[in-house]
């Protein structure tokens, strides 16, 4: 197991060595924060969700692009009230699967640095605008709890439980298993997977490539910085995703070092960092393209020959042969 262990690491740092690719052309002019990503078989196109008033939604039938914006989630806002001021509809951080015959979206409503925050759901058969059901709230956080509830996560595990990850900040990031997609089963905060004690870390996804023996957790670690930032975190402080790889969806998830990523504050193996003209890249998600049979993950971050502007998208293939997750070309 050891061998194993040194030449994954080796093969991380060969990875590393030839240096980071880039973002897939013909993303990135599409600014957008917190995208999740999917693929539907039926119409042939790529959808994106983000962060943004009602949820925007962009289309493209490739990767490469080029996207369009078609679209909001919930052009009427959520169902869910008492958090956001009126006439605000700013949604956070959406996560999209396709789980029984439908299209599920999680998303969070909350101001910044508040815990009076939720997490609510959205139905669809197709992804296309005018066709999702709000459901709203499927759990709530507020001041004072151990957990923030923001960066929902959906996971179905080996025996077809529905799992929710979430959480920013504060205690970590947690998961708790769900009786159906708008019902908790269990109390929060759950099963702790990342962070904690106020570590910058939230936007966990867990994610199992096909074929895999491992889990994995990724999580974004750091300063993100808006826009309108006039100063850069100090070096090495600014957003980046990390990870860490278990035996199953709850973990104990750590990292090549063998650290538990819910302890310390740089535990979790870097997967994408600053580079070239990407900086404090973050807000991540995964997913199997069926057109390419490879693993995608999509990000946002800020160009460095323009910080205190937007983010943008960002799209790269990840390589897991090595045990552990490389963005390669």
């Amino acid at each position: 197991m050891r061998i194993l262990s040194i030449l994954s690491a080796l093969a991380s740092l060969v990875a590393l060595a030839f240096g980071t690719p880039n973002p897939l052309p013909g993303s990135s002019n599409i600014a957008l924060r917190d995208p999740a990503i999917l693929y539907n078989s039926a119409s042939k196109k790529y959808f994106v969700f983000a962060t943004g008033d009602h949820i925007p939604i962009f289309t493209s039938t490739s990767l490469l692009g080029p996207w369009t914006n078609v679209g909001a989630v919930l052009p009427s806002c959520t169902i869910i009230t008492g958090i956001t001021p009126p006439g605000n509809c700013s949604l956070w951080a959406p996560d999209v699967h396709f789980v029984n015959g439908e299209y599920v979206l999680y998303y969070s409503v909350s101001t910044g640095g508040s815990q009076n925050s939720a997490i609510g759901v959205a139905t669809s058969p197709s992804m296309e605008p005018g066709t999702w059901t709000d459901h709203g709230q499927v759990m709530r956080s507020k001041t004072g709890d151990a957990f923030n509830s923001i960066d929902p996560n959906l996971v179905v595990d080996f025996n077809g439980v529905l799992k929710l990850g979430f959480g920013s900040y504060w205690g970590g990031i947690y998961q708790i298993v769900l009786s159906s997609i708008t019902t908790q089963m269990e109390s929060s905060p759950g099963d702790h997977l990342a962070g904690g004690n106020g570590r910058p870390a939230e936007g966990g996804f867990t994610y199992q490539p096909p074929g895999a023996a491992y889990w994995y957790e990724f999580f974004s670690d750091g300063i993100t910085p808006l826009q309108g930032a006039t100063s850069r975190p100090a070096a090495g402080a600014e957003y980046k995703v990390r990870v860490g790889r278990g035996p199953s969806a709850t973990g104990p998830f750590i990292d090549q070092t063998g650290d538990a990523i819910t302890s310390g504050t740089t535990s979790g193996t870097l997967v994408l960092g600053s580079h070239d003209n990407v900086y404090a890249p973050g807000g991540q998600s995964l997913f199997r393209d069926p057109v390419s049979n490879r693993d995608v993950m999509v990000y946002h971050y800020v160009r460095n020959d323009s910080f205190g502007g937007p983010s943008y998208l960002g799209i790269n293939y990840v390589d897991f042969s090595s045990g552990w997750p490389v963005v390669v070309d």
